[in-house]
């Protein structure tokens, strides 16, 4: 899948945030599945590293919130735990904690690939590099942490979708950031989007992207201010509010058949 460019007739990102939280348990495959089977555009997942050096899809720094069952690693960060060990931790539904390759392996869609842990940087584009170029193509590279974005572009730069800077507080100091590590993407919480924020993003060659949907007055709000993406928990409810929005299906009328495309 081609990812959209400020040039190309823009196509709009529903991306099921750590796949589709709704109906499986976070960052499993089954999540990734699900998500895809909905339509989403792209995934979004949380990448760390194991003590030996495995890339593992998780989002805490320990399984205390999304273990299923009692196990003696609750609350050991997953850094300090063999890939091993991590793996003995049941998630539910059969699930345990997939890598980064498997995760790979196993979904065609977009990928949103969050460097949660900044011992995952370098050792992420390393791993990315080397990869079939398909499978490099399709992932946009994102972080809280300027710095991890730093580290994995002085391994590789990336891929055709490049680097993306979460901005979880606009009065902050990022465009500095986002200039110096050329990043492609700003993802903005939805709540502190405005128009000219936004105008001033696109006038600069970037996508926005706003976090996340929760209900319909999001709907309407990155319907006002016209962003190019945006995440849920449940992706199969956002796709049918962006579905019911007479102005967002004007200004992106390929949005209903991006189901087909994708399924």
């Amino acid at each position: 899948m081609k990812e959209p460019t400020m040039t190309d007739e823009r196509r709009f990102v529903l991306c099921g945030h750590r796949g589709n939280m709704a109906a499986a348990p976070e960052n499993t495959l089954i999540s990734f599945a699900s998500a895809e089977r909905i339509g989403v555009d792209e995934i979004e997942l949380d990448v760390r590293t194991t003590v030996d050096g495995e890339l593992v899809i998780l989002h805490d720094h320990t399984v205390r919130r999304t273990a299923a069952a009692q196990t003696p690693f609750l609350d050991t960060p997953i850094e300090r735990l063999t890939f091993d060990q991590l793996r003995s931790i049941d998630l539910g539904h059969g699930q345990t904690i997939p890598t980064f390759a498997e995760t790979l392996d196993s979904t065609s869609a977009l990928l949103q690939v969050e460097i949660k842990a900044p011992a995952a940087a370098r050792p992420l584009a390393r791993f990315l590099r080397n990869r079939p170029v398909g499978d490099r193509d399709r992932c946009l590279i994102t972080s809280f942490d300027p710095l991890s974005l730093a580290d994995f572009r002085d391994e590789w730069i990336g891929g055709a979708r490049g680097l993306a800077l979460h901005v979880p507080d606009v009065t902050e100091n990022w465009r500095d950031h986002a200039d110096r590590l050329q990043v492609t993407t700003v993802y903005i919480p939805v709540p502190q989007l405005t128009t000219e924020l936004v105008d001033e993003l696109h006038a600069s060659g970037r996508r926005v992207a706003a976090s996340l949907i929760e209900g319909p007055g999001d709907v309407r709000r990155i319907v006002e201010v016209d962003v190019d993406a945006t995440a849920s928990n449940s992706p199969a409810y956002a796709r049918e509010l962006l579905e019911s929005n007479a102005e967002f299906m004007a200004r992106f009328p390929t949005f209903a058949t991006n189901l087909a495309e994708t399924a």
